[in-house]
C-alpha cells in the first residue's frame, strides 16, 4: 500500500473517532482546548450554588432550558417552588474559574401560564462549564425540560416532557402523560399513570408500570417492558426486546436481535434476522422474520408465521387457525385443534394435533412430513409424495395405496362430511403413525 493510501486510511479513522466523540457528547467544539483546561481533566475547578423559593400562587407549568449540565425535578406536598442552581467552571487557575462561575446566572420568567428557567450560557465564548437545576415543586405541576449532555431526573409530578440531547434520563411517579427523549445513554420510566412516549438513540430503555399506552423507539440497544396497562408499540433497528405482562396488544418492529414476549395481549412481531420467543399470548400471534428461530407456547388465539430460513416450533395454540410459511429449517406443531396451513421447503414438518376436527393443508419440498394421528379420529386423508414414500402406520387399511412415480395414500374417504387432511411433499417421505407412538 502506498504512503498516500496509508495516510488516507489514518485520516478516515481519526475523523470517525472525532465524529463519534462529538455525537456521544464526550467532546464539544464549544470548549477551548488550547491550554488543556478542559481536555483530559486538566485545569482548575470552581463550584458554587444559589437557592431561591418562589411562593404561591404558581402557574400550572414549569419549563427548564439548560445546556451542559443536569436537571432534577421532584414533586412534593407543598405550594411553593424551591430552587437550587448549581454551577461548575474550569479554567487554568481557580481565580479564572471563580470569575466564570460568578458571572454564570440563571433567569426566571414568570407568566400566567408558566415559569421558565434558563441560563446566560450563550453570553460566554468558551463554554467549559456546567449548570444544574434542582427543583422541588408541587405535585400538580406540569414539567417541561430541555437539556444537553447531562443527567435528567423528574419524579412525582402531574405531567413530564423531557428532551435531553445526550445523557441518562429517569422519570417516575408521573400522574399523567409522559414524553421522554435522549440518546447514547440509558432511559428509564417507572410508574407512569398516563400514556408514555419514549425516543432514545443508541441507548437502552426500561419501562415499568406504565398504565397508559406505551410507545418506544430506539436503536442498537435493549428495550425492557414490564407491567404495561395498555398496548405497547416498540420499534427500532438492532433492538433486543423483552416485554412481560402487557395487558394490551404488543407491536414490535426490529432486526438482528432477539424478541421475547411473555404474558401479553395480541402480538405482531415484524423484522428480519431476529429470533422470536412468545409465551402466554392472550390473542393472535403474528411473526415475520428470517434466519432465526420462532418459538411459541400458550397462544390463546391463532398463529401466523411468515419466515425465511427459520425453524418454527409451536405448542398449545388455542385459536382455530395456524399458518406457517418457512424454508430450510424444520416446523414442529403440537397440542392444537385448528385449521392448519403449512408451506415448507428444505425442512421437515412434524404435526401432533389434539384432534382432527379441522382441515389440514401441508405442502413441503425436499423435506419429510410426520403426522401423529389422534386415537379415534376418522378425518379424510390424502397424502402423496413425488420421489418419496407414504408410510401408513395406522391399524385401519387405507382406501387407496399406490405407487407409480408418485406414492399416494387415501383413507377414510367415505366420511364425506369430515375435514380433509392433505399432505404433500417431494423427494422425501410422509409418515402417518398413531399419536401414542413416538416418531
Amino acid at each position: 500500500m502506498r504512503f498516500r493510501e496509508v495516510f488516507l486510511v489514518i485520516v478516515l479513522i481519526l475523523a470517525g473517532l472525532v465524529v463519534y466523540q462529538v455525537q456521544t457528547g464526550h467532546w464539544n467544539f464549544d470548549w477551548d482546548w488550547g491550554w488543556g483546561e478542559d481536555f483530559g481533566g486538566f485545569g482548575r475547578e470552581y463550584a458554587a450554588e444559589e437557592t431561591r423559593t418562589i411562593e404561591a400562587p404558581l402557574p400550572p407549568v414549569i419549563e427548564v432550558a439548560n445546556g451542559h449540565g443536569w436537571v432534577e425535578v421532584r414533586g412534593a406536598d407543598q405550594a411553593n417552588v424551591q430552587l437550587t442552581f448549581k454551577k461548575v467552571a474550569w479554567r487554568r487557575t481557580e481565580e479564572e474559574a471563580k470569575d466564570i462561575a460568578d458571572r454564570l446566572k440563571y433567569s426566571l420568567t414568570a407568566a400566567e401560564d408558566k415559569l421558565v428557567f434558563t441560563t446566560n450560557r450563550d453570553e460566554f465564548r468558551k463554554k467549559n462549564f456546567e449548570t444544574g437545576f434542582i427543583l422541588t415543586v408541587p405535585r400538580t405541576m406540569i414539567v417541561r425540560i430541555t437539556n444537553a449532555y447531562g443527567v435528567v431526573r423528574v419524579e412525582g409530578v402531574k405531567e413530564a416532557t423531557v428532551r435531553n440531547r445526550h445523557g441518562e434520563l429517569f422519570a417516575a411517579n408521573i400522574d399523567g402523560p409522559c414524553t421522554l427523549e435522549t440518546s447514547y445513554e440509558d432511559l428509564e420510566a417507572q410508574k407512569i399513570q398516563g400514556e408514555c412516549r419514549i425516543v432514545n438513540r443508541h441507548g437502552d430503555v426500561r419501562a415499568v408500570s406504565v398504565a397508559g399506552d406505551l410507545w418506544v423507539e430506539t436503536s442498537y440497544a435493549r428495550v425492557r417492558v414490564e407491567d404495561a396497562g395498555q398496548k405497547a408499540d416498540i420499534r427500532g433497528s438492532h433492538v433486543d426486546v423483552d416485554a412481560r405482562r402487557v395487558a394490551g396488544a404488543v407491536s414490535v418492529d426490529t432486526s438482528y436481535e432477539k424478541v421475547l414476549l411473555s404474558d401479553v395481549g395480541p402480538a405482531v412481531v415484524t423484522g428480519h434476522n431476529m429470533a422470536v420467543a412468545a409465551e402466554n399470548v392472550r390473542g393472535d400471534l403474528e411473526v415475520r422474520t428470517s434466519y432465526e428461530a420462532v418459538r411459541a407456547t400458550g397462544v390463546q388465539g391463532g398463529l401466523l408465521v411468515e419466515a425465511h430460513n427459520s425453524s418454527v416450533s409451536a405448542e398449545g395454540i388455542g385459536g382455530d387457525r395456524i399458518s406457517v410459511n418457512t424454508s430450510y429449517e424444520n416446523v414442529a406443531l403440537a397440542d392444537f385443534s385448528a385449521e392448519i396451513t403449512v408451506v415448507c421447503r428444505n425442512g421437515n414438518v412434524t404435526l401432533r394435533p389434539l384432534d382432527l376436527a379441522h382441515g389440514m393443508d401441508v405442502r413441503n419440498e425436499h423435506g419429510a412430513i410426520a403426522l401423529a394421528w389422534p386415537d379415534g379420529e376418522a378425518a379424510r386423508l390424502e397424502a402423496q409424495s413425488k420421489g418419496g414414500a407414504v408410510r401408513w402406520g395406522l391399524p385401519e387399511k387405507p382406501d387407496i395405496e399406490q405407487t407409480n412415480g408418485v406414492s399416494l395414500v387415501k383413507a377414510f374417504t367415505a366420511n364425506a362430511a369430515a375435514p380433509l387432511i392433505y399432505l404433500s411433499t417431494r423427494y422425501d417421505d410422509i409418515r402417518i403413525e398413531p399419536a401414542s407412538r413416538k416418531f
